[in-house]
């Protein structure tokens, strides 16, 4: 795309009716001044909710990540240092007291509560489908790895901190990254080896591995220099302790060696694209967490605490001792009596008994309070600091929000000890007691090594180019976190991009490509508003596209969310033929859509402007029409001619699928594939063949499939974009559709959206796949369409009955189903919000869901048949979730017959009736439907419906009146009654929620009464009209032109007196030929005579009626081609004999002249030849019209009868077998029951059938409800994400406009109009400001001349907008010269 630039002639903004008018014009106009679509802007996208209150919660979101990760680090090592304290101060004992083994077993917990966290997370997403394999190399290296880790880590807490103080135990966790730092030095050599000017980068390699080294020798230094008396035998002498530091170090340094050696990296990279595709990490965490655990418990009581006490005996022993000391008779730090203690419960530890027998304590006690409250202390701000540390990175927040708070916390917790040590506060017990000796010494060699780390760790300043919302698994080389040295396992687990210089250079040959969108917009009989609506936002994102594109091309910005678009609509049956004129060319719809898009164009940038006249294409499958919006980007409206081309949406789908896919992505390419003349029917996938660039293409192009009549924001494209670069499986993504329009049944589908959104769709996204995406707005994945067994089967001819419910009367869900089937993922992104019109008659509403419940039964019912494969090739989709989706399906199976017990447990209970007479009010008038579904007509049907609707809505209100009486009769904590406090619970806390939704809650009175028409009659109506695959809306639409005027007068008489000249010459030539044809010379001349005026009489009269019926009649569209080109009106009364008769020839219908009206072109813009041929094979092999069978009619009709037979047998018998249940053991329920005492009042008796139901349905509202708050955790995060704290550096489009719009051009020589510096002409003041302020920062970037930069600035301001000027005034003179030129050939003339 060219750089963005407003000309002229691509807008033309016009004073009046798109001309200029001088001051004369505008005194004689002033009648026509009055506009309308200036109505003010309406609010965007959560207004409110994002901009100025994101921007300060994301502010005090990294004041709080910055605060927590400090005080976390703190914590962690602060607690840690205090318990090992604790269990060194008891070394001077010569047995093992109890709060020694007390103390070891926290440690005990504090290694093993994360490997035990890690187990079950690695289980729960292994039993959720995420079952890979990993690698056999991979596997070890990996079990190794943390068998190692986990030995050192126990050396390091047992053998080695209990003896060290705190500046030692710093020292030593700067010395575990000595190891690492070799690695990346020797890794940085070997990648870099041919390039001179990474020198200094070695240089500072080499010196942090020095300074590693150096604070390790330091310690070293510390520790042979400590004295030599030991105070015990258990005291381990220097040379033992070095060893088990030397140890430790070296064992926990091996986890992070893969964090900075490309060639572990071999190991989990793609071969083919060179991406960490660690697939099988759930089963190597899963395994080596449990490998750990069984390693910790075998190496625990035998090399770190031999002879340690049971767990039970030392806790029993803590418990009384603990007990004791708050009384203050027993020292806490005793050791003989621990054993007694624990056998004889009854002990007196009164003063005489102690004074009796021998105890070794220490002088003063110790608060066992201190050690627990420590252990908790350490565990929660090790989780929460790993948690939030996770958190900054994936939100990109990960310089003020990651590496600065743990990079700064260890060098403040040292100050801080230093400060208690200072002030001589008490703090812990003096448990952080400093070692006077060598302090400053350890101090300095700590700074070194901080210095050292900081260096091997500056990869963690750097933002790497995943993007938002990254996995932490490709974030981290271990995203569990390591509880004893959190800061540490965080810093050193980082990944970086570690690859070799072939690595880069095989990336460098594959181009890097932009996103790419194609808006693909289905239309057929939409109204002024619905086209007006969706044009609306195609320009909305025009504009919101000229700014990234202005901002990354003029500004040179980096725009991470930078993508181009294309707007595609195709449209429906487009085309109608003209019998008088024998042109065929667009109906009414589009001409309506093309006076429709400056009127759009108008209503969005509050100014008249008028686009160039579309190229106007004749293409094999009818027509196109092509408009350039303002921000140059494309608007191209394909007219589909139905008897060129198969219409309907599923078809229209297929047809800009195979568009885009097929000649845009492959058939333009140069070289597409990798060797020539490929043969893919040979290989395992097709992508094998296919080269890297055209891979990349694919990943990273998409397809917004719209409906006619959405409204959206670009805001809500960009996150859904958000959430396919997250991850590559992900084949689409939808956002949250909202119903527009007013009236009850609006009304009872905004809060059906609600909840069908708030907890269905995003219970779907976290435990599994969302099964349906559905058309109206959802962005598919171009690779994941060109994959097997997707798009090339959704072009698939239905061949069955139940073909045609499940590929064409929800065409969406079946796509999303075939996707699922082959692997891919669909997601649900609730902050994408889009608005769509909803049916507001309540006809229209069943004939919509009439559609969708069939195609709904009939993919859902596919996808669990086909179960076994899907979980193999899918790991979203686990047993768990399609057993969760069995239930659902029983559920809504189950759902008329629920209903029918519900009114009549009602009825019975609230009127008091007989059962009988309950049974017959609320059986009988269902019954009578079914009936009446089966025999009656439609429009009976639906008039039947409403009114049983109204009626039985009255009685939803007796269910509501006796839920409250069983529920005060029988008590308040009934399982009826439970069950509704957590049902409206569950719904308005979904509310609450969804602040900017929570108006539709005021719906659910409207949805609770209407549960009979929704769950009932509409069930009903579905499933007894299965045979009938009508679209059922949109199918009787006119459309309304306001500028018809004249001129469709004019070609109303024109078609008219064609006719009738038509008619005329018809019938002078019947006249002739019945004339020549008849033998007159053998009759008289009265019969001759008589015969010729009867001749003459029957032409006139049939003639006439045929000409009536043509003109009045009209059914342009159904034409029957006849002998050569001639053609004959399908009703025409002469058509048995103009086929038995040749008449005079006309010319062959025209299907191009349209494209050259109103257009200054004599012929139509021609497709390229490879396009061209494109469409001819895509026409032949898969849309080419479907000609009318009518054996082949009556087939498909019997088979759809038969198959409602079936489904509707066995769907009534299902419902009436379970109220047969239901109701047998309701009256039973004395005899079979499950009975619940109460605290107060008399036993609930229930009958366990249906509480075993009743149980079901709370599982399964609970689930979603959990799913629900995951899911907006998941979106708040992803809503923070998107929010930037500086506005981006943009060119307002509409600012240009009305500026080109108050900027009056003359073209008279006389005078020239150049205009002032100071003034903007194209940009705006803040835009010259802030380009001159980039121009400054190019120039200066050193950060110290921020100040100079700045003063600069306001000089090259000058500079910038004396660019734009002089181009401006270039623009003028050129115009003035054309004008002159003009005028010059004018007055030759």
């Amino acid at each position: 795309m060219a750089s963005p630039e407003i000309k002229m002639s691509d807008i033309n903004i016009e004073a009046q009716n798109g001309n200029h008018l001088d001051e004369s014009d505008h005194n004689t106009e002033l009648w026509n001044i009055f506009r309308k679509d200036r109505l003010p802007e309406e609010s965007k996208w959560c207004v409110g909710f994002t901009d100025s209150f994101f921007r300060v919660f994301k502010i005090l979101f990294y004041i709080f990540l910055f605060l927590v990760l400090i005080g976390g680090v703190i914590a962690t090592r602060g607690s840690l240092q205090i318990l090992a304290s604790l269990l060194g101060d008891h070394e001077i004992y010569p047995t093992r007291t109890v709060t020694q083994d007390f103390i070891s077993y926290l440690f005990f917990f504090i290694i093993a509560v994360p490997d035990i966290f890690k187990l079950f997370q690695s289980v729960s997403q292994f039993v959720f489908g995420n079952r890979d394999s990993p690698k056999c190399a991979r596997f070890l290296m990996v079990m190794i790895r943390e068998a190692v880790h986990l030995f050192g880590l126990g050396c390091l807490l047992f053998k080695v901190m209990p003896y060290l103080d705190p500046v030692q135990t710093c020292l030593v966790t700067l010395a575990v990254p000595v190891l690492p730092s070799i690695v990346n030095l020797i890794s940085y050599c070997h990648r870099k080896a041919c390039q001179l000017r990474k020198g200094i980068k070695k240089l500072f390699n080499l010196l942090s591995s020095i300074c590693l080294i150096a604070a390790f020798v330091v310690l070293i230094f510390s520790i042979i220099l400590r004295r030599e008396e030991r105070n015990t035998e258990k005291e381990p002498e220097n040379v033992e302790l070095l060893a088990w530091v030397v140890v430790s170090v070296i064992s926990l340094s091996t986890r992070w060696i893969e964090t900075y050696s490309f060639i572990c990296r071999r190991f989990i990279e793609d071969k083919k694209d060179k991406r960490v595709s660690d697939k099988g990490y759930v089963t190597s965490h899963m395994c080596s967490s449990f490998l750990r655990i069984i390693l910790l418990i075998i190496l625990f009581p035998t090399l770190y605490c031999p002879e340690i006490r049971g767990i039970n005996e030392t806790y029993n022993a803590f418990i009384r001792m603990s007990s004791t000391n708050a009384s203050g008779l027993l020292s806490p730090n005793c050791t003989e009596i621990s054993k007694r203690i624990s056998n004889d419960t009854n002990m007196n530890l009164s003063s005489t008994y102690l004074q009796n027998i021998t105890i070794i304590c220490k002088d003063e006690g110790i608060s066992y309070r201190l050690g627990i409250n420590s252990y908790v202390v350490h565990i929660i701000a090790a989780f929460l600091t790993t948690h939030f540390s996770v958190l900054a990175c994936r939100l990109r927040m990960q310089v003020f929000g990651f590496a600065l708070p743990l990079s700064l916390a260890t060098p403040l917790y040292l100050i801080l000890l230093i400060v208690l040590e200072e002030t001589d506060v008490d703090f812990a017990s003096n448990c952080l007691h400093l070692n006077a000796e060598y302090r400053w010494l350890l101090i300095t060699g700590f700074m070194i090594g901080w210095v050292g780390q900081i260096w091997v760790c500056r990869h963690v300043w750097f933002k790497n180019r995943q993007d938002r919302l990254e996995f932490a698994q490709k974030l981290f080389v271990l995203p569990h976190y390591c509880s004893a040295f959190v800061d540490l396992a965080l810093l050193h687990s980082r990944r970086k991009r570690n690859r070799s210089e072939m690595d880069y250079t095989k990336e460098l040959e594959v181009p890097k490509t932009d996103t790419k969108v194609y808006i693909c917009a289905t239309m057929w009989h939409e109204n002024r508003i619905e086209m007006k609506q969706i044009l609306i936002s195609i320009f909305r994102l025009d504009h919101h596209q000229f700014q990234y594109e202005f901002s990354k091309k003029d500004l040179k910005a980096k725009e991470k969310d930078y993508y181009t678009f294309e707007a595609h609509i195709p449209f429906d049956d487009a085309m109608e033929t003209n019998k008088a004129t024998n042109t065929r060319g667009p109906n009414d719809f589009v001409r309506q859509f093309m006076e429709i898009v400056n009127e759009a164009g108008c209503a969005f940038y509050k100014t008249k402007i008028m686009l160039d006249p579309p190229k106007k294409y004749v293409t094999p499958y009818g027509g196109r029409l092509e408009w350039e919006l303002p921000g140059e980007n494309k608007l191209v409206v394909h007219l589909k001619d139905k008897d060129k081309i198969r219409h309907k949406k599923r078809w229209s789908q297929i047809m800009y699928m195979y568009y885009f896919i097929g000649y845009e992505l492959l058939m333009k390419e140069c070289n597409p594939t990798t060797i020539a003349n490929p043969n893919f029917d040979d290989m395992p996938s097709i992508f094998e063949l296919l080269s890297d660039e055209i891979k990349q293409k694919a990943e990273n192009t998409y397809i917004l499939a719209l409906d006619g009549d959405v409204d959206f924001q670009p805001e809500a494209l960009q996150l859904l974009i958000d959430r396919m670069k997250i991850n590559p499986k992900v084949g689409a993504t939808c956002g949250r559709i909202k119903p527009k329009g007013s009236g009850p049944v609006v009304w009872y589908q905004r809060f059906e959206y609600a909840i069908g959104h708030w907890l269905q769709k995003s219970a779907e996204h976290m435990f599994g796949c969302v099964l349906c995406s559905p058309g109206c707005f959802s962005l598919f994945r171009v690779k994941a369409l060109m994959d097997d067994n997707v798009m090339r089967t959704y072009a698939t001819l239905p061949t069955e009955a139940r073909h045609f419910l499940q590929y064409d009367q929800g065409e969406d869900r079946w796509l999303c189903t075939l996707m699922l089937q082959q692997g891919y993922k669909i997601e649900y992104c609730a902050a994408a919000e889009a608005i769509t019109f909803a049916p507001e008659d309540f006809k229209e509403f069943f004939n919509q869901r009439r559609r969708w419940m069939p195609s709904t039964m009939a993919n859902i019912l596919d996808l669990l048949q086909s179960y076994a494969r899907t979980t193999k090739v899918n790991p979203n989709i686990s047993y768990f979730y399609v057993f969760y989706q069995i239930i659902l399906f029983l559920s809504s199976v189950l759902g008329p017959s629920t209903v029918l017990l519900a009114l009549e447990s009602a009825i019975a209970s609230v009127f008091g009736v007989e059962p009988w007479v309950a049974y017959l009010l609320t059986y009988g008038p269902t019954i009578l439907f079914i009936f009446i579904c089966l025999k009656a007509k439609t429009n009976t049907q639906l008039n039947i419906a409403i009114v049983l609707s109204a009626v039985y809505a009255l009685l939803m209100m007796a269910v509501f009146v006796g839920t409250l009486v069983s529920i005060a009769s029988e008590g308040w904590y009934t399982p009826t009654g439970m069950f509704f406090y957590i049902l409206v619970g569950t719904f308005i806390i979904a509310g609450l929620l969804h602040p900017h939704e929570f108006g539709d809650l005021l719906w659910g009175v409207l949805y609770f009464i209407c549960i009979p028409a929704g769950y009932l009659f509409l069930i009903i109506y579905a499933i007894c009209n299965l045979n009938n695959v009508s679209w059922g809306t949109r199918e009787n639409k006119t459309a309304v032109l306001e500028h018809s005027g004249q001129d469709r007068k004019k070609n109303k008489k024109k078609e008219t007196e064609d006719e009738i000249d038509f008619v005329t010459t018809e019938m002078i030539s019947g006249m002739i030929k019945q004339v020549k044809n008849s033998n007159l010379a053998e009759t008289s001349c009265s019969e001759a005579f008589f015969s010729i005026f009867r001749w003459i009489n029957n032409l006139v009269i049939l003639k006439s009626l045929e000409s009536v019926q043509n003109i009045f009649d009209k059914t342009k569209d159904e034409v029957d081609a006849v002998g050569d080109g001639q053609t004959v009106g399908k009703n025409s009364l002469f058509k048995s004999r103009r086929m038995k008769a040749p008449r005079p020839r006309r010319k062959s219908l025209d299907d191009s002249s349209w494209a050259t009206e109103n257009v200054g072109q004599s012929s139509p813009s021609k497709l390229e030849p490879l396009e061209e041929r494109f469409w001819k094979d895509l026409i032949h092999f898969y849309l080419y019209p479907l000609e009318a069978d009518k054996k082949k009619e009556e087939k498909d009709k019997e088979m759809l009868a038969e198959l409602r037979n079936k489904v509707a047998f066995g769907f009534f018998f299902v419902n009436a077998l379970w109220l047969a249940i239901m109701t047998a053991m309701n009256e039973a329920k004395y005899i079979i029951n499950i009975t619940i005492t109460q605290p107060t009042g008399s036993p609930i008796v229930i009958e366990p059938l249906g509480f075993v139901f009743l149980v079901i349905f709370t599982v399964l509202l609970v689930l979603q409800f959990i799913g629900m708050v995951m899911h907006r955790h998941e979106t708040l995060l992803h809503i923070l994400s998107i929010t930037k704290l500086k506005r981006r550096k943009t060119g307002d489009i509409r600012e240009k406009i009305g500026l080109l719009a108050k900027d009056d051009v003359s073209y008279d020589s006389t005078s020239v109009n150049v205009k002032d510096e100071e003034e903007a002409i194209y940009c705006n003041e803040e835009t010259i400001k802030r380009a001159a302020e980039d121009l400054a920062a190019s120039r200066h970037a050193v950060p110290y001349r921020y100040e100079k930069r700045q003063k600069e600035a306001f000089n090259l301001r000058k500079t910038v907008r004396k660019k734009l000027n002089y181009q401006h005034n270039q623009d003028t003179l050129n115009r003035q010269r054309v004008g002159l030129q003009n005028r010059g050939f004018q007055s030759r003339e």
